[in-house]
């Protein structure tokens, strides 16, 4: 009798310590496979961290190479306006003082044919014949020159040019140059050098010819 409660107890203890066995494997495959996921999921997020560190590397490098390329432009726009400031004030300057030559030259011009009328004693003109050669070859002279502002004025008024004509300059029948008439008033015009004659020294009293 004792002995058949023994095998008894024996076979439920081996029986529990195969359920708890077979539990105890389980669990630890349940733990394994966590532990697989969280090994991946740990890796995946590594992978993330490290792409997202590139590019965040790459973004700051791409800001940095911005700011300088805009510090760059910046500069570069400062010194444009600078330059078209300069450019307006000079363009003003040249304006304000080419206007005055033209008053003084047109003053000059009117003076002495206010004093021809003024004078009560009789003039003798000779008969002139312009042929059409001539007037084809009409020429003027250079009254004053300007190199630091490019131009020259010329004693070809409105009745003579017109804006935007050419003429030619000579000395001693040689060609020195060719300007542009640019503006015209009363007996007088302002002509700019043309770009491939700006080196040429032109002189007061160079003849003009319109061609």
């Amino acid at each position: 009798m004792t002995t058949g409660v023994a095998g008894v107890g024996e076979h439920l203890a081996r029986r529990i310590l195969q359920r708890r066995y077979r539990e105890v494997v389980e669990s630890k495959r349940q733990l394994t496979l966590q532990v697989g996921e969280m090994r991946a999921r740990t890796e995946r997020a590594e992978a993330s961290l490290q792409s997202e560190q590139r590019r965040s590397h790459e973004l700051s490098q791409a800001l940095i190479d911005t700011r300088g390329r805009l510090e760059e432009v910046s500069g570069r726009l400062a010194e444009e306006q600078r330059s078209v400031r300069d450019l307006t004030g000079r363009l003003a300057a040249m304006t304000r003082q080419m206007d005055q030559w033209q008053e003084e030259l047109a003053r000059n011009v009117s003076e002495p044919r206010a004093t021809a009328a003024a004078d009560d004693s009789p003039v003798q003109l000779d008969r002139i014949l312009v042929s059409s050669e001539d007037a084809a070859l009409l020429q003027g002279r250079v009254v004053s020159v300007h190199p630091e502002w490019n131009f020259m004025v010329l004693d070809l008024g409105w009745t003579a040019v017109k804006a935007g004509e050419v003429v030619s300059i000579f000395r001693q029948e040689h060609l020195l140059a060719k300007a542009r008439v640019e503006r015209v008033q009363e007996g007088v015009c302002a002509a700019t050098l043309l770009p491939e004659w700006r080196t040429v020294e032109i002189r007061v009293n160079d003849r003009v010819r319109i061609l």
